[in-house]
């Protein structure tokens, strides 16, 4: 079989429409990441991450049997293998698979930099809060029992001792 064999061209289309699917639930999940960092639902994000690594598992699985069938195919296993290959078979449903993907790509990319901001908002208001608290367990007259009642930081003498 040569590497500009057409016969090869249905496995690397349909590998495309499985990989934009893919990339479709990886952006799913991303989105509802977002959403629970938006609405303060943290407790939300554990069981999203677990999703999160299955897709990106699944991507890099797919990414993969993709090189490894632009490498077949006779062309390198990136972009510009996938646009030479896209070019030497000349379809336009194939060329639209592509540019999903990469657009989907794209899509991924830029909610993960959003969820990386909304994550660093998240730390600095935690940070900010953690100061606050020690701040008010290391001053004189901050502190409280558990009744609710102010106590002195400070253990010297009373006022009324001698």
């Amino acid at each position: 079989m040569s590497p500009s064999d057409p016969s090869r061209s249905p496995a690397l289309i349909a590998r495309l429409t499985v990989e934009s699917a893919a990339w479709q639930a990886l952006l799913n999940v991303l989105g509802e990441e977002e959403r629970a960092l938006v609405d303060g639902e943290a407790d939300r994000l554990a069981s999203l991450n677990a999703s999160k690594l299955a897709q990106l598992q699944t991507l890099g699985n797919l990414a993969q049997a993709r090189h490894d069938e632009l490498l077949a195919a006779g062309h390198t296993p990136d972009h510009a293998g996938m646009n030479a290959w896209l070019a030497q078979h000349g379809q336009p449903e194939h060329d639209a698979r592509w540019r999903q993907l990469c657009d989907l790509e794209l899509q991924v990319q830029a909610m993960n930099q959003r969820i990386g901001t909304l994550i660093d908002m998240r730390l600095a208001a935690t940070r900010q809060a953690l100061n606050v608290l020690i701040h008010a367990a290391t001053s004189q007259n901050g502190l409280y029992d558990q009744a609710g009642q102010s106590v002195s930081a400070n253990r010297g003498k009373p006022l009324t001792a001698a």
